[in-house]
């Protein structure tokens, strides 16, 4: 069976490595020759003048290149970027206003537990807050007379920290199983944890408290049959969202299901789930009576509640990830991968790959409905050239963006933020939206 989680959700952030590659159980690799900067270092105005869609301005901003840099995140609800430098194996997390740059402040520096591998980070939103997180798994609590064990150590700060060595809000340990290579991901509401492949645990990043799951004792709601195969899909601040893709079945139980809130093109014996951003789940389900469609809908997390919903072409080769989202900052738009919703009209449009059309996929979506992304064009390489594209929401319709535009890799308070590697050096660049 697929797991649901071989793909980290993307949530309300939008997260990235710009000294290395991601991968393995911690994340992306360190460069292992990088130092520390200064937590204080200076951000330079933007020199660097990409090419970009119309809507930002080249000559406002400012960024950060070479040793400045790792694994980032954004913080839109703090219109804030953080981002995640090292020095050896220890890290720390730097926090800077996204309009100007400047620091607001800086973590106090931890010790990383994964060998070659940096520590993950991300960002939650709960209870309206917002929660940077890093997290990190390996051994600890060896000496002259005791064993190591493996713990996944996850710290969590509040957005709206101050000073040059804030520590977590929350430290916590959570045991890990001897093998293989578990990473703590984005449940939606709270934390997942997989301690064994029987237990899960659900981490509250505002609270710091641990509820663990056994998911043998779970049932996927709306299916007394199914005695195996269900596993914690996503997490609401309060009940797990369980599923049985065996079964087609998921829901919270007792409270919902999707055999009650399916779209009337759906076929609710085939449904899937996965973890959204801002309290959302993303849910698929073959159309009815056999048809060529998929279904795909945004749903209310708490109630199961269809929000918009989308027809969408079967794939012509399923992707075994789970499609991460991501949410304009005052939530009325979302997009996930192939997919984009307006909440408020409850309108749906899908861009998966046609006979006559290329596939689309969008990483990003602003206040006035605006979504960037890329086209793939398949050759012989398994991946393909992907090239710039801009969606209007107001009116479904996609356009081409010109050869060699790039595109934001998040929008937030009134900024864009923009990837960028050049001559090996890489860059964060923020440019402000023009007017």
């Amino acid at each position: 069976m697929r797991s649901v989680l071989a793909k980290a959700s993307v949530a309300v952030v939008a997260i990235g490595s710009l000294a290395a590659c991601g991968g393995g159980s911690g994340g992306a690799k360190p460069s292992g020759s990088a130092e520390e900067p200064s937590a204080h270092a200076s951000t330079a105005a933007p020199t660097l003048k990409l090419d970009v869609p119309a809507g930002y301005d080249t000559a406002r901003g400012w960024q950060l290149s070479g040793k400045q840099l790792g694994q980032y995140a954004v913080l839109p609800k703090a219109g804030a970027i953080a981002v995640m430098t090292s020095r050896g194996s220890t890290y720390r997390v730097t926090v800077r206003d996204a309009v100007t740059g400047e620091v607001r402040w800086t973590g106090k520096p931890f010790d990383n537990l994964s060998e070659g591998w940096a520590p993950g980070l991300f960002v939650v939103p709960a209870g309206g807050k917002e929660y940077l997180v890093t997290w990190s798994r390996g051994e600890q609590g060896e000496d002259a007379l005791s064993k190591a064990k493996q713990v996944y150590a996850v710290d969590v700060y509040a957005a709206d920290g101050s000073g040059d060595a804030v520590a977590p809000a929350h430290h916590v340990e959570v045991p890990a199983s001897d093998y293989g290579t578990g990473r703590v991901t984005d449940g939606g509401e709270r934390l997942l944890i997989p301690v064994t492949d029987e237990r899960t645990a659900a981490l509250d990043v505002a609270t710091g408290r641990t509820t663990t799951y056994d998911t043998d004792s779970l049932k996927a709601p709306g299916c007394s049959s199914c005695s195996y195969g269900n596993e914690i899909a996503a997490l609401t601040d309060r009940d797990p969202v369980v599923l049985n893709e065996g079964a087609g079945a998921f829901g919270i139980p007792g409270s919902w299901d999707d055999d009650r809130i399916a779209p009337a093109e759906a076929d609710p014996a085939t449904g899937a789930v996965w973890p959204g951003t801002g309290g959302h789940l993303i849910a698929r389900w073959e159309q009815k009576n056999g048809g060529s469609k998929n279904v795909w809908a945004v749903l209310d997390g708490r109630t199961g509640q269809v929000q918009a919903s989308a027809l969408c072409a079967k794939p012509f080769i399923g992707s075994a990830q789970a499609p991460g989202s991501a949410l304009s900052p005052n939530g009325r738009y979302l997009v996930s991968d192939h997919l984009a919703f307006d909440l408020q009209s409850k309108k749906g449009y899908c861009f998966e790959e046609t006979d006559d059309t290329k596939p689309l996929s969008f990483d990003t979506v602003t206040d006035d409905g605006t979504a960037y992304g890329t086209s793939l064009t398949k050759g012989e390489s398994l991946t393909g050239t992907k090239a710039p594209v801009e969606l209007s929401l107001a009116t479904g319709t996609p356009k081409p963006l010109p050869e060699g535009a790039e595109v934001p890799a998040a929008d937030l308070a009134g900024v864009g933020v923009f990837t960028h590697d050049e001559g090996n050096v890489p860059y964060l660049v923020v440019y402000r939206h023009k007017g």
